[in-house]
């Protein structure tokens, strides 16, 4: 591991700590069950504060998922259509005359 980010977790690390030592302070959460019964519970805030930013992120991480899979469909459809262009257009392309190959740049001769 290379200085720069050893020294770059180590500050990231205590920001960290220091951020948990001051957010423990018991708060309350409501929340609802299945049969919507009310419950109550006390935890610290640093669990609500961590819990809702892992939520948000799992969040925002599946919704980027989902868009580079959609992405990646987009680029199949868009190479097997490339594909098929170009055998379209190697049909259309001049064949030289039996024995003889073409150099590029080469065309045969217009017969009119």
């Amino acid at each position: 591991m290379s200085p720069f980010k050893f020294i770059l977790l180590i500050i990231v690390t205590l920001i960290v700590v220091v951020f948990a030592v001051k957010n423990m302070e018991l708060v309350e959460v409501s929340f609802y069950d299945f049969y919507l019964n009310s419950h109550n519970i006390k935890v610290p805030l640093l669990v609500v504060i961590l819990g809702s930013m892992a939520f948000g992120f799992s969040i925002a991480w599946l919704s980027g998922w989902m868009l580079q899979i959609r992405l990646k469909a987009l680029i199949h459809r868009k190479d097997k259509t490339i594909e098929e262009l170009q055998s379209k257009l190697n049909e259309y392309k001049p064949k030289p005359p039996p024995g003889k190959t073409l150099e590029a740049g080469d065309f045969p001769k217009d017969p009119t």
